[in-house]
């Protein structure tokens, strides 16, 4: 009976229990955009891009910070094969992420002022401090939800993105109506990361008896030394490849005011999101799938199969965007919108690629290449700094400078695919020789 349903006609194409771990995922993206994408055009109408810049900034800063939280460890819990050994780096990750979270309060809250004064948005400085608690609940989402993806159990990753929008999308809407934007945006969003952490360290606690207790130092300190590859190389990697991912929210917000940005925003929320959600959750299960492969010849198979798949799926999505009516973004989302359209028919490019190279992105992991992850996501942090930079020295407006920066990212992107199925290949073509 399941194969007559969609889901089972789906899960069949992708292929097996993979095929259904990922649609268990994915399950939970309409369910968690059920609330935040009808309710967008409200709260457009009820915020202004200057409101979404002071979100978007905040959203680039944890984003970015993010990463260094946890020393990347939450990645290692995939790892071992001893359940206790990964508890122990999960045990690790959550500490060095209250160690840290600390420690960005007290910066968080001396320099809350000074950054909204440099932006020229006042609501962003008054709730910086707001940071790292987002922070900690997100890096703790993060690391518990690799517990879970280690015994393929992917509803509570599922169910804990509902209560994310569910937390936060109609408290948006709530402080818009009472003319709250100094932080209507903000504190849902604290909100929703806060929830869906809670609800995932209760599923945790309720699958593993002994929780975060009877911790043996000893155990810690080793798999510390283990996995340390993951601070020493990985943590630098994906540094400059999110502050490359979101060093356009800075620059643009310097170079050409706020309101651009406010326009990417809105772009991003409604396009780049939900591919981001569905490429996250493939993700996951593509990274548990490829952690068991020992062939490299299957390894490449994998690849392919699934580059193929989502290549076609993005361009379908590319097509979508391009056809839609100039006054589309207007209509839907407020006349202040309007002019939006022409940043998301710029940005789509790019945003159709990352999702195909952010679904496979764990392949690097997987072949043990974090070095040379490392120095694409430098070279990947100089070419986005570099070219914004020079258009804007060079006399482009806003819009000829984000076709500049998403032609550059197109390239980028297009070559790390090159260079993952080179690597793979190459492992396969070593394996017929042996």
């Amino acid at each position: 009976m399941e194969q007559n349903t969609l889901k089972g006609r789906l899960t069949k194409l992708i292929g097996g229990e993979f095929g259904k771990n990922v649609l268990t995922l994915i399950s939970g993206t309409p369910r968690s955009l059920a609330v935040p994408l009808p309710l967008s055009p409200l709260n457009t109408r009820r915020y202004s891009p200057d409101d979404l810049t002071a979100l978007e900034i905040y959203s680039m800063y944890l984003n970015i910070l993010v990463v260094v939280v946890t020393g990347k460890y939450e990645y290692a819990i995939m790892q071992p094969s001893n359940r206790e050994d990964a508890r122990h780096v999960l045990a690790l990750s959550t500490r060095i992420s209250l160690a840290t979270s600390g420690l960005l309060l007290i910066v968080a809250l001396f320099a809350g002022t000074m950054v909204g004064a440099y932006y020229g948005l006042n609501s962003l400085g008054a709730w910086l401090w707001t940071l790292p608690i987002t922070l900690l609940a997100f890096a703790t989402f993060n690391s518990v939800n690799f517990w879970f993806s280690r015994q393929k159990n992917y509803r509570v990753a599922a169910t804990a993105k509902v209560w994310n929008s569910a937390s936060s999308e109609p408290v948006k809407l709530g402080f818009g109506l009472a003319g709250l934007s100094s932080f209507g945006l903000i504190i849902p969003t604290v909100f929703g990361n806060v929830a869906s952490a809670v609800y995932s360290v209760f599923h945790f606690l309720k699958d593993e008896p002994l929780g975060f207790r009877n911790i043996d130092q000893e155990r810690l300190k080793r798999v510390a030394r283990e996995y340390r590859d993951y601070p020493l190389f990985t943590i630098w990697g994906s540094l400059f490849s999110r502050m490359a991912q979101w060093a356009h929210i800075g620059l643009f917000t310097q170079y050409y005011g706020i309101v651009a940005v406010g326009y990417m925003a809105l772009c991003r929320r409604v396009f780049m999101t939900p591919l981001n959600i569905v490429a996250a959750s493939f993700g996951q299960v593509f990274y548990q799938k490829i952690s068991e492969v020992t062939d490299d010849k299957e390894l490449y198979r994998i690849y392919t199969a699934a580059l193929r798949k989502f290549m076609a799926f993005a361009l379908v999505c590319l097509i979508a965007v391009l056809l839609l009516p100039e006054r589309t973004m207007g209509f839907v989302f407020g006349a202040e919108w309007e002019r939006a359209i022409e940043f998301l028919k710029v940005l789509s490019f790019w945003y159709v690629f990352n999702f195909v190279t952010s679904s496979l992105s764990y392949t690097f992991y997987r072949i043990g290449a974090q070095r040379l992850t490392a120095f694409i996501d430098a070279v990947h942090f100089a070419l986005i700094v570099g070219c914004i930079h020079v258009s804007y020295k060079i006399g482009l407006d806003e819009l000829e400078a984000l076709k500049a920066l998403v032609v550059c990212k197109v390239l980028l992107l297009v070559s790390i695919i090159a260079i993952t199925l080179f690597i793979l290949k190459r492992n396969a073509s070593k394996a017929n020789v042996k």
